[in-house]
């Protein structure tokens, strides 16, 4: 739901051997539904040229995908006022949906400002908001109960499968999943850059440590909802 694989574009994948590396982890552990989301900072490019560089980037990587492997593109949009200068966002949702992956900065506090760009997105362009990586906000780690209100204005949470290893710091990694078993995580991304940036190989050790901590149904919970965002893009 969260990858930096398409090659040479942002600060993911810088070959198209890189991509096809990081594929492979992922092929490995049973995935074969992959996300493409490059970063797009609006304060940087605009909406135009964005679609444009990522369509003759992607053009150029297709022939390359495996066969067995499905893809839907899509963007990691760093959300600031300049992206309401548009009429209109679907070529940066998830393929066809009405998705869309939203980063804020990680210092944000969720105060009324921030808040109303999520109602602009839900209320003027009828979009849903996935917020990526929800660990990484200390002000929502710190406060679940805001968590909580996102989640009531409809946004999507998606955490990062390397917080979920053995590497990863027992308490922080006891947060996560005590946000997990409270149903206030909804999915699953690597978030995958390279082999020494979130690393993919980690996706089934994530799962299974998520299994065995909030029981099976909180993974299929997350699969589900996965694959429902990922079927309407299609």
């Amino acid at each position: 739901m969260h990858s930096h694989i398409l090659p040479a574009f942002d600060d993911g994948a810088k070959t198209v051997d890189d991509s096809l590396e990081l594929i492979g982890h992922l092929r490995k552990q049973g995935v074969k539904n992959i996300c493409l989301t490059p970063h797009f900072y609006t304060n940087e490019l605009s909406y135009d040229d964005y679609l444009v560089e990522r369509e003759e980037a992607f053009r150029a990587f297709a022939p390359h995908i495996p066969k067995d492997i499905r893809i839907v593109l899509g963007c990691e949009v760093y959300v600031t006022d300049y992206i309401f200068n548009n009429s209109d966002l679907s070529g940066i949702t998830y393929g066809n949906s009405p998705y869309i992956l939203t980063e804020f900065p990680y210092g944000s506090r969720f105060s009324e400002k921030t808040l109303r760009r999520f109602y602009q997105l839900t209320q003027n362009y009828k979009l849903i908001p996935v917020m990526p990586h929800v660990e990484r906000y200390e002000f929502l780690m710190s406060h679940p109960d805001m968590i909580a209100q996102l989640k009531d204005i409809g946004v999507v949470i998606q955490t990062n499968i390397g917080n979920y290893t053995k590497q990863s710091p027992f308490f922080h990694k006891r947060r996560l999943l005590k946000l997990i078993d409270r149903g206030l995580i909804d999915i699953l991304g690597s978030d995958t850059h390279a082999m020494d940036h979130n690393r993919p190989d980690v996706f089934a050790e994530a799962m299974n440590t998520i299994s065995q901590k909030c029981g099976e149904k909180a993974v299929v919970r997350m699969m589900d909802n996965a694959a429902k965002i990922f079927n309407s893009a299609l």
